[in-house]
């Protein structure tokens, strides 16, 4: 029994120290606004400035995430399903900045960019729980960095509808039609995770500083 507690704990610190590792790259800038247009347009659960914002009580927390970084699925498993509840229970708001700087890592060369187009357009209006949901499913059918393919725009709008997302954004999302620049949004949220001091995803912020993702109850303490 001491030897299975003992590999519990190794366990769960590895999975911590995957998830602090993050995906980074040498990223320099300053802030600046994201791009207006289709991309800001505000919603009731709340896409808008290039970022998707679910709940409406407690704390917030800011997390930077690109859809094909490992780190961020790993960041997902971990945490996902402990921020939902929070986020249902009126406890933590979470805003979500998506950035796309692995788009050269991927098979199409621009996974990142037309998953964030996917996100936004889903975190336009189709509530909490979709919007959480397409969140968790985009990271369960992660493609491999370098890998030999990823995912169509169908395969992601039928994610997206798998989750609660609406049929008129899920047809705009399958045919490439969300009206954001994800190249554009993805930018800006980097230059602004930039000027954040992050290097990489995942990055969460709160009151502005940058949380230490290697305290695995660096949420509890977020959240009370």
């Amino acid at each position: 029994m001491r030897m299975q507690r003992m590999l519990t704990v190794v366990a769960a610190m590895l999975l911590a120290l995957v998830a602090v590792a993050g995906c980074s790259r040498s990223i320099a800038g300053t802030a600046v606004p994201a791009p207006s247009g289709e991309a800001g347009a505000t919603a009731t659960t709340g896409s808008d400035d290039g970022a998707v914002r679910v709940g409406t009580g407690g704390l917030k927390i800011t997390v930077y995430l690109d859809f094909l970084c490992p780190a961020c699925k790993n960041f997902e498993t971990t945490y996902g399903a402990d921020i939902t509840t929070a986020v249902r229970a009126g406890r933590l708001t979470v805003e979500y900045r998506p950035v796309s700087f692995l788009d050269r890592l991927s098979a199409s060369g621009d996974y990142s960019s037309r998953a964030l187009q996917a996100f936004l357009e889903v975190g336009r209006g189709s509530g909490t729980d979709a919007t959480l949901g397409f969140v968790r499913s985009m990271f369960l059918s992660q493609p491999q960095e370098s890998g030999a393919s990823d995912l169509t725009n169908a395969e992601i709008a039928t994610l997206a509808g798998a989750s609660g997302t609406g049929d008129a954004a899920v047809a705009k999302i399958r045919d490439g039609a969300t009206g954001v620049d994800g190249k554009a949004v993805g930018a800006a949220n980097l230059k602004l995770l930039t000027a954040a001091g992050g290097t990489g995803t995942p990055t969460v912020l709160h009151d502005g500083e940058q949380v230490s993702l290697s305290d695995p109850a660096w949420l509890t303490k977020i959240t009370g």
